[in-house]
C-alpha cells in the first residue's frame, strides 16, 4: 500500500538584502541619516558611504540635507541616467 501526498509550494517571501534596507531608508521622503543606515545593515560608516556613492554611479541622485542639529539627512532624488566612463 503506498500513501500519496501532496506537498504544497509555500511561497517564500523575498529576501531583503542589506543594500534593499538602505534603499528602502533612501527612498522615504524624510530620508535617512548615516546613523539610520549604519544601525539597519550593520555596516560601518564608511561602508555606507561607499554603498552611496555606488548608487551614484549607477545613475541614482542622493540629495543631502543638513537638519536642525547639523546631522546630516540623505534620500534619492531625481533618477538620471548612468553616464559611462571614458
Amino acid at each position: 500500500m503506498t500513501d500519496t501526498t501532496t506537498v504544497e509550494a509555500v511561497p517564500k517571501e523575498k529576501r531583503q538584502t542589506k543594500a534593499s534596507k538602505v534603499e528602502a531608508l533612501l527612498a522615504r521622503n524624510a530620508g535617512a541619516t548615516l546613523e539610520q543606515m549604519c544601525e539597519a545593515t550593520g555596516w560601518q560608516a564608511h561602508t555606507c558611504r561607499a554603498f552611496m556613492s555606488g548608487l551614484r554611479k549607477k545613475g541614482r541622485e542622493i540629495v543631502r540635507e543638513t537638519g536642525k542639529a547639523g546631522q546630516s539627512n540623505y534620500r534619492f532624488g531625481a533618477v538620471k541616467a548612468a553616464t559611462k566612463a571614458s
